[in-house]
């Protein structure tokens, strides 16, 4: 894939006049620049003045991660792509696209009210919220569904990115770390690569989710592709049962809440879609796995955790009876409630 060239690089004391030239902020405009922590694989920066409160986006060609991970910037444009195809589907589910730069590899974006919260922080401090959920797994089947038996969109959202931010990272990288499961892993990896059925997230976590309590923005679809539904439904279930295993006097909060979005999600799957379960349970160790042996591992689980996880996702991938209720179960188990 050729990678367009960028003549600048955004920070805090350029942004501005960056912006004053794109248009999107006037000439005379008084305006104030932040740079926003936290992020691993883009340089994102915030600008509110008079008539503009904006997230300004650049991504990354090196990832801030202790292992060596190089990615396309590009993703950049097929992040903004999809939120201009998705947000003519639910407007209300994504931040507005202001502007589209690319040649230079950057979007802005409408910034979300000062008063939502990062749905990542409200679980970690163990307010999982069952409304939130629901209205996730509407959303998330809405896209999949309106998007499925298009295969004009696998051009336009290619598997490229998946696999520099996926599929090596995660899957191949925590196959090498476990043997015992690696054949497993690397044809659940080679099944989410085969051609694709919807237009899926790729990033579809807690993090990425700015809420109210009711209303939720989806953030970051720098790994939007043209490929398998069950990933985005794995990714999700598998960060709940991550929060379980942090905070496991919440775990019942945190079934609930999987409960839920699964539950909305099935509910709103249009019938040409199917989420297979034991294919679901699979993928969600998968990633179970990778969020403690994977280039990204979370930042929350000290060893015994780490443990824990490792533990119920190797037993998990073993089973020939794999379900997603079983890997909540002998979750629960390990901890005796």
């Amino acid at each position: 894939m050729s990678r367009p060239s960028r003549e600048i690089v955004l920070d805090p004391d350029n942004v501005l006049g960056y912006l004053r030239e794109r248009g999107v902020l006037r000439a005379d405009e008084p305006a104030r620049a932040e740079r926003m922590s936290g992020g691993v694989s883009n340089e994102v920066l915030t600008v509110s003045g008079e008539s503009v409160d904006v997230v300004v986006k650049q991504a990354l060609e090196r990832l801030r991660v202790q292992e060596e991970w190089l990615a396309d910037p590009s993703r950049i444009l097929a992040e903004a792509d999809a939120l201009v195809l998705v947000g003519e589907l639910t407007p209300d589910d994504i931040p507005p696209v202001i502007d589209v730069d690319r040649e230079n590899l950057i979007l802005t974006i409408a910034r979300a009210p000062r008063d939502w919260k990062n749905w990542k922080t409200e679980l970690l401090a163990g307010r999982a919220s069952e409304a939130v959920a629901v209205r996730l797994g509407e959303a998330l089947a809405r896209w999949h569904s309106a998007t499925a038996g298009r295969p004009e969109l696998s051009s336009r959202f290619d598997q490229d990115h998946f696999r520099e931010l996926r599929i090596s990272p995660y899957y191949l990288w925590s196959a090498g770390c476990n043997p015992e499961v690696s054949a497993a892993i690397g044809e659940l990896a080679d099944s989410l690569l085969a051609p694709g059925r919807c237009l899926v997230h790729g990033d579809f976590s807690p993090k990425n989710v700015l809420t109210d309590g009711d209303a939720a923005w989806v953030l970051d679809w720098e790994v939007a592709h043209y490929g398998h539904p069950v990933f985005d439904v794995a990714f999700l279930s598998s960060h709940l049962l991550l929060k379980s295993i942090h905070r496991p006097e919440r775990a019942t909060a945190y079934h609930r809440c999987a409960e839920a979005f699964l539950g909305s999600y099935r509910h709103a799957l249009s019938p040409t879609l199917h989420l297979d379960d034991r294919e679901l349970a699979l993928h969600t160790a998968c990633l179970l796995l990778a969020r403690v042996d994977g280039k990204s591992p979370v930042e929350y689980l000290g060893p015994e955790g780490q443990d824990r996880v490792r533990s119920l996702a190797i037993d998990t991938l073993t089973r020939s009876d794999s379900a997603i209720e079983t890997l909540w179960e002998n979750s629960a188990q390990q901890y005796g409630y």
